[in-house]
């Protein structure tokens, strides 16, 4: 979320009339993240959140409404979708797709708060979500893939304006982009993709809403995984006690296949890859100020690329609690 698209008043009335509320009482701004315009919504008592998708097309906020349907009906805890006047669950606001949430109640909390018993719960969500993904008959391939991510690196690698820590960092990336020619088969079906420490609100102890489906897609499990303990696990280094709260989180509601476990450490080090890309080609973008967009680390994303490199395949599948065999041997 940021705000990359400044709406007047007027649009944001007229954002509202198409989704068949009021003009809104009071608009304000949502500046965290970067990649889309957001706006929380005071009409009359009701609050609402709306969302301008930043260079998405059609079909990638049609895949993502299918996807919050078909969550929302299984009752996994997301966000009500608002359908549109015209039927559609999204509309035009300043030239760009809109989607409009209902206020989704609920606390994020900071990865210092994001201890072994969240992880657990986070594991637990996880596993329910890709237990489900066998009834939701969507298709989206990854839109991070090898492809996108070569083009960003070519891209960083062109920019004079890049520092000496990331042009230093170059040849690991390379390495580590030629490694993923060689990304192994394993289960796939629908992945969050984005399971994020600030996609999570909480009420107490207990998840309350999962939030930003935007990068949605069918892939292999391993990936979704990989991505959350990243982003659940990791401070300064994998944290053990963190990393297997959240993989008993997970084989608590779905069975963890040895195809998977094997898969783990070469997906993990291609997720890692793929956000350090992504945030250090974000900084090549507009120099938008704080208060428009809150730029993140990409340095932390190098750091557990490293990390993972340091740890082996056999030092991964340890920091996960047991071997293969353990993993899958009970749900």
């Amino acid at each position: 979320m940021a705000l990359h698209t400044i709406l007047t008043p007027g649009q944001l009335a007229e954002a509202a009339r198409k989704f068949g509320l009021p003009p809104p009482d009071r608009a304000q701004p949502e500046p965290r993240g970067r990649t889309n315009t957001s706006y929380h919504l005071q009409v009359g008592a009701d609050r609402w959140f709306l969302r301008l998708a930043e260079g998405k097309t059609e079909a990638d906020v049609g895949f993502e409404a299918a996807v919050l349907g078909f969550l929302f009906d299984a009752h996994f805890p997301v966000p009500r979708l608002v359908l549109a006047t015209d039927g559609r669950p999204w509309t035009e606001v300043a030239g760009r797709p809109a989607m409009l949430f209902a206020f989704a109640p609920g606390e994020a909390v900071d990865r210092a708060g994001a201890g072994p018993d969240r992880c657990r719960r986070v594991g637990e969500q996880l596993g329910r979500l890709h237990e489900l993904s066998a009834g939701f008959t969507g298709e989206r391939e990854n839109p991070y893939g090898p492809a996108r991510l070569a083009a960003w690196l070519e891209e960083i690698a062109a920019s004079p304006g890049i520092d000496a820590e990331a042009r230093a960092a170059l040849p690991l990336l390379r390495e580590e982009l030629a490694a993923a020619a060689g990304l192994p088969n394993a289960p796939r079906g629908l992945c969050h993709g984005d399971l994020f420490v600030d996609n999570v609100l909480w009420v107490g102890d207990r998840v309350s809403y999962v939030l930003d489906w935007e990068m949605a897609c069918i892939a292999p499990f391993a990936y979704d995984l990989a991505v959350t303990i990243d982003a659940w696990c990791f401070t300064n280094r994998h944290e053990p006690a963190r990393v297997r709260a959240l993989v008993e989180g997970y084989r608590s509601r779905r069975r963890l296949d040895a195809a998977t476990v094997e898969a783990l450490p070469a997906w993990a080090r291609w997720a890692a890859l793929r956000f350090a890309l992504s945030r250090l080609h974000a900084t090549l973008g507009p120099a938008l100020g704080p208060e428009r967009v809150v730029r993140k680390d990409w340095r932390r994303y190098r750091d557990r690329v490293t990390s993972l490199r340091e740890l082996g395949a056999d030092g991964y599948r340890e920091l996960l609690g047991t071997g293969a065999r353990g993993l899958t041997a009970r749900r």
